[in-house]
């Protein structure tokens, strides 16, 4: 296998589900792990694991980056999808699920297990994925293209994704799900978004029990209305981890409150705006809520709030839906009252809806996709703002490099938001506290019960000097292995057959 390899010898919408494991007989093949996407980079997760026979897909995430590379990537589908027996889908983000449609437009005929909420949450972020295609693609084929070249095809449209729809299989959360041959997979709570999971895969060979971890992508702990990661209950002989914040540290959650509200209470004294960019699904109906609990609490006053993305406003909407996700205290805090306080939010639905916000005065909050400032909603609010010295950029999170939201964190002078340049005059600030993602730590105290001599890591999801320093944390605590694998490689278990 590529990649660096770390370790003590070698340094450097859907139907329902039924439990119940069937024996399996026969040749047993080793167990073999290829590595699909989001390796030594963060986007586009996807992971096949053989056992015993079977072929697990381990989500199916759409690439995010430059365009020319995206299209390449996500038009590649891995390993052969159509002898896939099932696909294992942690949580609905787009990284993680956007490569579906593409998958089951390839051949991919096996069902698509996840929890309830995350096949609520998918439906949403795949429609929203199709339509943006289909007008981008539009609009360049409009604008860009000579007439004598081939026409550019959205990876799917709208119309594809009924498709993929019914293979969704609802899995509840600590429930065994029999795949077949011996091999069973269980569900549990990862904290990171509404339904999101990690799981564990089970089975015996040659008479003995084998286990093995996804951990998908793990949530903070004592973050706000969603329960703490599920504590792994047991040790495992292998584990596929994320590593987004392998190496950082975020900001205690205790800090997020205080400083979103002294932003908050600067425009009301001002009476400016509040423009959040921020991601759709899980930071927006954070910032929601932290809202919300300001107002009800007596901090600040009724104010005008938009959520001018039609994705964030459907997902918001399906969190009311699934409140056996949220933890205790948010669950004994609301009763029955609405979680996000959407009778006080409007939320826009058309492009014309969205341009009407710019006539409205301060004070108010906008909360827009998306968090990059490189493309969405948000890019027409910010040239209302960037050169007014009283309206307040918050960014709720990691801004990758080279992007016009890291240029406004990083305070350039000027900007350029899409045709224009403009002076920098806004304030500017940021939250990291509100990140979805566990950092280093926490990763650590989450796997903590398997960090053991007779384990092995493969670290993912993070880009390279976050992976491979966090693959040599898991080696500072205890296990055997560690490896770093680069994209399109594969592993063969050692310990089969042994």
């Amino acid at each position: 296998m590529q990649g660096q390899r770390l370790g003590r010898r070698s340094f450097p919408h859907g139907g329902s589900v039924h439990s119940g494991l069937a024996p399996f007989s026969g040749m047993i093949p080793a167990m073999r792990i290829q590595f699909c996407g989001a390796d030594r980079t963060v986007t586009g997760s996807s992971h096949l694991v053989e056992i015993n026979g079977l072929r697990i897909f381990l989500d199916m995430g759409l690439f995010q980056g430059a365009r020319d590379e995206a299209q390449r990537m996500n038009e590649t589908l891995p390993a052969d999808v159509k002898t896939a027996d099932a696909v294992i889908l942690t949580h609905g983000h787009l990284d993680h699920c956007g490569k579906l449609p593409v998958a089951v437009k390839g051949g991919l005929k096996g069902p698509i297990y996840c929890t309830p909420a995350t096949a609520a949450v998918a439906a949403v972020v795949l429609e929203d994925s199709a339509a943006i295609q289909l007008e981008n693609i539009q609009y360049l084929n409009q604008r860009t293209r000579d007439p004598k070249d081939k026409p550019l095809a959205p990876l799917y449209v709208p119309q594809d994704l009924p498709a993929t729809f019914k293979l969704f299989k609802h899995v509840d959360y600590g429930m065994a799900l029999d795949l077949g041959k011996g091999v069973s997979v269980t569900f549990y709570d990862a904290g990171h978004i509404l339904g999101s999971a990690y799981v564990i895969l089970r089975w015996k060979e040659n008479g003995r029990d084998r286990s093995f971890l996804f951990t998908g992508d793990i949530g903070r702990y004592d973050a706000p209305i969603l329960r703490d990661p599920f504590p792994l209950p047991a040790a495992v002989e292998q584990f596929i981890t994320e590593s987004t914040y392998g190496n950082a540290q975020h900001g205690p959650i205790a800090q997020v409150g205080p400083q979103l509200l002294d932003a908050l209470q600067y425009c009301i004294a001002h009476k400016s705006r509040l423009l959040v960019p921020s991601y759709a699904v899980g930071r927006t109906q954070t910032v929601l809520w932290y809202i919300e609990q300001f107002i009800s609490q007596g901090k600040v006053p009724p104010l005008p709030i938009f959520v001018d993305s039609p994705m964030g406003v459907k997902v918001s909407q399906i969190h009311s839906q699934f409140r056996d996700c949220y933890d205790d205290e948010t669950r004994a805090a609301i009763g029955t009252k609405d979680l996000f306080g959407l009778a006080r939010v409007t939320f826009t639905a058309t492009p014309d809806d969205s341009k009407k916000i710019n006539s409205q005065p301060g004070p108010c909050v906008i909360i827009a996709s998306s968090p990059t400032c490189e493309f969405g909603r948000i890019l027409h609010h910010l040239k209302e703002s960037v050169e007014r010295p009283n309206d307040v950029v918050v960014f709720v999170g990691y801004i990758p490099q080279n992007t016009l939201g890291r240029k406004l964190q990083e305070g350039q002078k000027r900007v350029r938001i899409l045709d224009r340049w403009y002076d920098m005059k806004c304030q500017v600030r940021t939250i990291h506290g509100l990140s979805a993602h566990a950092d280093g730590d926490e990763l650590l105290r989450f796997l903590s019960p398997t960090l053991g001599p007779n384990t092995s890591a493969y670290v993912v999801h993070g880009e390279v000097d976050q992976a491979e320093a966090f693959a040599q944390r898991l080696i500072g605590k205890g296990i055997d292995r560690a490896s770093v694998p680069a994209e399109d490689t594969s592993v063969v278990d050692e310990t089969s057959h042994s």
